[in-house]
């Protein structure tokens, strides 16, 4: 029943090569005399000693030497030494009952009591020491590993440690293992260095103040070892708080496979070397199998530089199941509350925090529930280092709800939150939001997998509420996944921010937005982008809308900035007016018969507004009026259409143009073909021309039918163009030249005539300007059709080319005609000057229609033929003929006549008064 060993005894199994076996045992053992089990090396060959008892006493007299030590009692605690710990009496160590069979002798509470410094003078001389309670194992005073291996293994009810374990000799030999059938609870420090810090429970383990002391300073409580932590107990708990992890060597490693295990992570939490948390749990397991939540109520999670801390909670199976009938409220998600609705980040240049989470696929179609993943708590992060959010889900699953107003990320920090959801909104947002990134890096993204996005017709980004971007680098949004944010997006001086909704091996992905106001930078990135709202961009601001497909604006587009927009393989959508007072450029690349449509009206009292589609058979339909008060404006499409009466104008106040948009102002119309759905009115440009689009024709008008041909004007424009370089100019549509401010004097800079110049110009429907008309086509033909007019009302008509068909009418104060080749005047035409001089110039010409000016010139190096019917009148002036050969069938008539031919002939009347 009882065994001791006296103090100053010895049993000695030690040999010169290898250590023997002593094993003492007995109901109750008392040790308090030496053992030696040594061999020629202790670490190598040292022997084995294991002494037991269901009282078991190591006196701090014993000294034990040998490789491995086992302790076996059924409850051990471990206590500093007193003085009574000498005393060896039966009436000492079983002090209460008196021995009759009434009152049998028993022990105390404590029922077997080590000594620490017997336990670390044991590891100073011994390499293995094993202790052994059936039951509970409790260290109360600090224990010295030195360099040894201690074991401490309770098997039913658990550890509890008290004090502080620590490795003094420190050279990364040293071993704490401890083994609980139950709970791991550890209060105390384990400093091992470099050494091993092993753990497997099969329940609870918790790092934590002593008796729910919950307000002690982290950098009082500290865990330095490199090694693992084992849970294997369903429905148990990890639990941090107030506490310091130095992962040294290979780290440390918290692990478990169940399926329901819960994190219960609180207070300050500081981090050195590599920390890993991590439950994976088995792919056989069904979703309901795996539901318990953790919590991450951590106020503080401090990373030293280049010090790296991974949690992860990864649900390790694909299949799912429909709760809409049950209560669980549980996914085996994270609950992110932090502390005081606080969370804060400090992390060291260099290090990393990792969170990688994939909750079960438990889905609620018919009965909402709450998200697995939610952030209760404002962010805050600090450093020079990273911070990862790396949330999984297979097809059904949900994700993850923001509830928190702040995210503040500031002194470097690269702050990212990752999903991969596809089934369901990645992240919610459910209240408004500021997010500061001050010289730093944010992300909030859905990013690339190997799915399919066309399958699946969530969003990355979900929210109605307000988001306001402080300052840094932001981007929000996904990667094959579209995103809905529809309440205004306020971004501020000094923040860089990206909204995508790219496509990825899905398509037809889209971001839709509210109002939107930007004082910083802002890029649209991705397929495409619907804004249902306004867009401010304000003075210093950025704007870039650079998307694939497609931009929509549908409220305002007010630009006080910079903006440009760049559609690569698409069209913008304007509804709403656009104002813009800095640098605006719109280029698109429509596809598949895409349009670009602006119908809103136009005010540009910035600097040059540009506006142009690259791509082949594109259209632009202008539907509102343009207000330019200087620079350039340019349009270039191979189609502009007009959809609707509109005018585009020099100035912006009250609809008059300014003297300075008048000298300042220019307009070009770049195109294959302008249409008109309805007239367009230029006005009060320095400088307006339409001209041709790259080597090609330029058709103004759809159709000259009079009863549907709209009309072209530029009214008070300097300088009017109309031009092809080296290609052909059709009008089927009327143009016309006026000064509408009838008191301006004709003289007036601002009310000269039209120039149109090209290889061919073709005159289907009227041209009439108030002053001059300038047509050439000095390389090619100057076609007018029939019943058309072209009118100077009081200026000249100037035609050159190189042959002439004039069928229509050509009026004005003085008109030349010239044709370096072949001029023909059908019998349709008519050729008038009220009281100037009418100069038709060829080679050849055939005059069959009719001409009628005070003083008419025709020059011809070849023939001239009037035919009969025609009708020449000088009514005030002179007729003057020249011709090589005349063929004078017409008539014609003047005060004076001169007839200059070498050869003259014809059967009609040349006549003077």
């Amino acid at each position: 029943k009882k065994t001791t060993l006296e103090k100053g005894s010895t049993i000695n199994v030690s040999g010169k090569e290898k250590g023997g076996r002593a094993i003492v045992w007995g109901d109750i053992a008392l040790i308090n005399g030496n053992i030696n089990a040594q061999g020629s090396d202790i670490v190598k060959t040292g022997g084995f000693v294991e002494t037991s008892g269901h009282y078991l006493s190591i006196d701090d007299n014993a000294i034990v030497k040998t490789k491995e030590w086992l302790l076996d009692p059924d409850t051990v605690t471990i206590e500093a030494p007193t003085d009574s710990r000498e005393n060896t009496s039966v009436e000492d160590e079983l002090p209460f009952g008196t021995g009759d069979a009434n009152t049998p002798k028993t022990n105390g509470e404590t029922i077997t009591t080590l000594t620490n410094t017997t336990i670390s003078n044991f590891l100073t001389h011994a390499k293995v020491v094993n202790i052994t309670a059936k039951k509970k194992l409790t260290v109360n005073s600090d224990i010295d590993l030195h360099n040894g291996n201690l074991t401490l293994y309770a098997q039913q009810e658990g550890v509890k440690i008290n004090a502080n374990i620590t490795s003094t000799d420190g050279n990364g030999n040293s071993k704490l293992n401890i083994h609980s059938g139950g709970w791991v609870d550890i209060h105390g420090n384990i400093s091992l260095g470099t050494g091993f810090l092993n753990i497997t429970s099969g329940g609870s383990v918790a790092f934590e103040g002593k008796n729910g002391h919950k307000d002690r300073a982290a950098s009082n409580a500290q865990i330095t070892a490199q090694g693992t932590i084992t849970l294997t107990g369903e429905k148990k708990q990890f639990r941090l708080n107030n506490v310091s992890l130095n992962g040294t060597g290979g780290g440390l490693n918290i692990i478990s496979a169940v399926g329901n295990l819960s994190h219960k992570l609180d207070g300050e939490i500081n981090v050195s070397g590599n920390v890993t948390i991590n439950q994976t749990t088995s792919s056989r397991l069904s979703s309901w199998q795996s539901a318990h939540s953790s919590y991450w109520n951590v106020s503080t999670l401090t990373l030293s530089d280049n010090a790296k801390f991974t949690f992860i909670k990864y649900v390790n199976t694909n299949k799912s199941s429909d709760l809409s009938n049950s209560r669980e409220t549980n996914f085996a998600g994270v609950k992110f509350y932090g502390d005081g609705s606080q969370m804060k980040f400090n992390v060291g240049n260099g290090a990393k925090v990792e969170f990688k989470l994939k909750p079960n696929e438990n889905t609620s179609r018919n009965k909402p529930k709450p998200l697995p993943i939610q952030f209760f708590s404002n962010i805050s992060a600090t450093g020079g280092g990273t911070v990862f959010f790396d949330i999984y889900a297979n097809f059904r699953a949900r994700s993850a709800e923001l509830n928190m107003s702040l995210i503040n990320i500031s002194k470097g920090v690269n702050f990212s939150m990752h999903s991969h959801v596809r089934g369901d909104n990645a992240f919610e947002i459910k209240k408004d939001l500021t997010i500061n990134a001050t010289d730093s890096q944010f992300n909030l993204e859905q990013t690339l997998d190997s799915y399919s996005g066309s399958g699946f017709s969530r969003n990355a980004i979900n929210s109605t509420n307000n988001i306001t971007i402080l300052g840094g680098n932001v981007t929000l949004g996904g990667r094959d996944s579209s995103s809905s944010i529809t309440g205004t997006i306020n971004i501020t001086s000094g923040a860089n921010v990206t909204l995508q909704a790219k496509n990825g091996n899905g398509a037809n992905k889209k971001l839709t937005l509210g109002n939107v106001l930007v004082d910083g930078k802002l890029n649209l990135t991705g397929a495409s982008a619907d804004i249902t709202g306004d867009l401010t961009v304000n003075s210093s601001a950025t704007f870039n809308g650079t998307t694939d497909n497609n931009l929509n604006i549908t409220g305002a587009f007010t630009n006080n900035g910079t903006a440009d927009i760049n559609i690569k393989r698409g069209v913008v959508n304007i509804q709403g007016d656009i104002t813009n007072k800095g640098g605006l450029n719109i280029t698109t690349n429509a596809q598949n018969n895409q349009k670009t449509i602006i119908n809103g009206n136009i005010t540009n009292e910035g600097r040059d507004l540009n506006i142009k589609d690259n791509k082949a058979n594109a259209e632009i339909q202008i539907g509102g009026n343009i207000s330019q008060k200087e620079g350039n404006l340019t349009i270039s499409s191979d189609k502009v259409n007009i959809t609707k009466q509109i005018t585009i104008k020099a100035g912006v106040d009250g609809g008059d143009s300014s003297s300075s948009a008048t000298n300042n102002a220019n307009l070009t119309i770049k195109t294959k073909e302008l249409k008109l759905t309805e007239d367009l009115s230029i006005s009060g440009f320095n400088k307006a021309e339409i001209t041709a689009k790259g080597n090609n024709d330029l058709i103004i008008g759809e159709t000259s039918d009079d009863s549907n041909a709209k009309k072209v004007t530029f009214d008070k424009v300097k300088d009017s163009k109309i031009s092809a370089n080296g290609h052909n100019v059709t009008l089927n549509s009327k143009v016309e030249t006026s000064n509408s401010d009838s008191s301006a004097d004709d003289s007036n800079d601002n009310n000269t005539g039209l120039t149109i110049s090209a290889k061919d110009v073709t005159v289907n429907n009227d041209v009439t300007s108030h002053k001059t008309i300038n047509i050439s086509a000095t390389t090619g033909n100057v076609t007018t059709k029939e019943s058309t007019t072209i009118n100077a009302a009081t200026g000249s008509v100037e035609v050159t080319a190189k042959t002439g068909d004039i069928s229509g009418t050509i009026s004005g104060n003085t008109v030349n005609v010239t044709a370096t080749d072949s001029l023909t005047t059908q019998a349709s035409s008519s050729i008038t000057s009220s009281n100037g001089q009418t100069t038709l110039t060829a080679k050849n010409g055939s005059i069959a229609g009719s001409i009628d000016a005070a003083n008419v010139t025709l020059n011809t190096t070849g023939t001239l033929t009037t035919v009969a019917g025609s009708n020449i009148k000088a009514t005030s002036g002179t007729l003057a003929i020249n011709a090589k050969d005349a063929k004078l069938d017409g008539t014609a008539s003047g005060d004076r006549t001169e007839v200059n031919a070498t050869n003259a002939s014809g059967s009609g009347r040349v006549t003077a008064k």
